[in-house]
């Protein structure tokens, strides 16, 4: 049982070497400090890679998925013009493998035969699945199966594996974890920071992500897409998330700070005017929760009266901008993540039910992924409540059909409804989701920067949202050899050519 981490090697030569080059009996007691850290626990560990998933970098998610998603506009973002910025592109690739993917990928290689550790292992399993499946989706094809454990085999240059197997990996992973977990164990689930060692909530979170994962595989593979999609929702005993009390949240604290305290307070975060014109024209109470006046930027708040809003434009001719993001809420320090919500599988399950996937009425589950997400941004600092009144009349003004609309009558119309409250939703935490259910969907339908087609503004994606990140330049210099292999698959070009997109992502 590998008990140690490789530290402790560090440790133990050490000493040899004082072994050997002095005659002391207590040259080793002397210089070895007895305070070091040579030991971790499984709990420990899985607490770390929790809390660093968070940690992300914040820089590239609102650097180019907000930007994708016209939720903002900051005059630094290089996604606004669709331009590459490799300083931006390899800082959520290096953040997610040095610290949430490195940290999982430890734990479950040293302790997997841990009896004790089993139910520690099994959540972890269903974490790395969260965390790759984040980085498959942004990056395409990327290193998988060799990835993340360096520290032990010494191999740096991983090979980069297929969005397919490593979809398939994962929901195998996703299966065998859930199976593993054993409820009569008394050592439960340590260092769990969403749910206390739940593990019915764990299984809940495996079964969201098999409904997610079905999902983007509908135009791949129908038939296994179908399966998921039943499995996930008719799991004996768990099911999928039903309540916010089954999100995965990260409270945070003073000592490990929401990780958009420093990005906002770097950055000028205007809202867009695609949002904001959005929400205004619909009614939304949400409007004024997420954005406001102030005086100046990170400034005091001097209205929320949401008709007064301007929101940035791409056409220099509007009106001037004038709503940011309201800082005191998203740049708390306290402001906990919201890593997946209930209210994104309340959208999922209405999308499938449309679909004739599963089994039940669309409109209950639109109505549930609106008022949930509504009523989880009372967990939001200064606790900005929406009310129940509030809700009734923004669901009857909205409704998923609208019988004096024949429009809404169908599928696609009811999709598009779906997918656009699922973008609404995602503001501010799954920017990047709300990029991945777009490229899915088509929904929002949004209009590109049409700026970028003016070669003086220096696009690399004229006229078109980019629909998958370009690798790091340092993959080039450090794993040359295996990134190369798999530029065929992304127009044989590492940029943001029409043929760079993800294996779901199919016409």
């Amino acid at each position: 049982m590998k008990r140690f981490i490789n530290i402790k090697l560090f440790f133990t030569l050490f000493l040899a070497v004082g072994i050997v080059s002095s005659c002391d009996d207590g040259f080793g007691e002397l210089n070895l400090d007895p305070d070091a850290i040579t030991s971790v626990t499984p709990g420990q560990l899985f607490s770390k890679a929790l809390i660093s998933s968070s940690r992300v970098d914040m820089e590239p998610r609102t650097n180019y998925f907000h930007a994708f998603m016209q939720y903002g506009f900051n005059g630094f973002w290089s996604g606004t013009n669709y331009a590459i910025s490799d300083g931006i592109i390899s800082r959520y690739f290096n953040s997610m493998y040095t610290s949430p993917v490195k940290n999982i990928t430890f734990l479950i290689n040293e302790f997997n035969d841990d009896v004790p550790a089993g139910n520690t292992i099994a959540a972890a399993r269903i974490w790395k699945v969260f965390l790759f499946q984040k980085l498959t989706d942004v990056y395409g094809d990327i290193p998988y199966f060799e990835s993340g454990n360096s520290l032990e085999t010494r191999n740096f240059t991983p090979a980069y594996d297929s969005q397919q197997a490593i979809y398939n990996d994962l929901i195998k992973e996703l299966r065998e974890a859930k199976a593993a977990f054993d409820p009569d164990d008394e050592n439960g689930i340590r260092g769990d920071q969403f749910y206390g060692g739940d593990i019915v909530r764990w299984e809940k979170l495996a079964n969201s992500l098999l409904l997610r994962i079905g999902m983007r595989l509908l135009k791949v593979d129908q038939g296994l897409a179908q399966e998921l999609i039943n499995e996930a929702v008719s799991a004996s005993g768990s099911g999928v998330m039903s309540g916010n009390e089954d999100m995965p949240v990260m409270r945070h604290t003073e000592n490990e700070p929401n990780p958009f305290e420093f990005n906002l307070n770097d950055q000028h975060f205007l809202l867009h005017k695609t949002l904001v014109d959005h929400m205004k024209v619909k009614g939304d109470p949400r409007l004024n929760i997420y954005g406001a006046i102030h005086n100046e930027p990170r400034g005091v708040v001097t209205s929320t009266d949401t008709t007064e809003y301007e929101g940035w434009s791409f056409d220099e001719n509007d009106p001037e901008e004038n709503v940011r993001v309201t800082f005191s809420i998203y740049r708390n320090e306290e402001t906990p993540f919201f890593h997946f919500s209930y209210a994104q599988v309340e959208f999922l399950l209405a999308e499938a039910a449309v679909r004739g996937l599963i089994a039940g009425d669309p409109a209950v589950h639109y109505e549930a992924g609106i008022r949930a997400h509504m009523e989880s941004l009372s967990d939001l600092p200064t606790g900005p409540a929406v009310t129940g009144p509030e809700i009734d009349d923004y669901i009857t003004a909205n409704p998923l059909d609208d019988p004096n609309d024949p429009s809404d009558d169908s599928n696609e119309a009811k999709i598009e409804k779906i997918a656009t409250e699922f973008w609404v939703s995602a503001f501010l935490f799954d920017a990047d989701e709300a990029w991945n259910n777009w490229k899915r969907t088509g929904f929002p339908d949004l209009i590109p920067n049409p700026n970028t087609l003016d070669q003086a503004v220096g696009s690399d994606s004229p006229g078109r949202i980019p629909r998958k990140l370009p690798y790091p330049q340092a993959e080039f210099v450090n794993n040359g050899v295996n990134v190369r292999e798999v530029l065929p698959n992304f127009g044989n070009a590492n940029d943001f050519n029409e043929a760079s997109r993800v294996w779901w992502d199919v016409e």
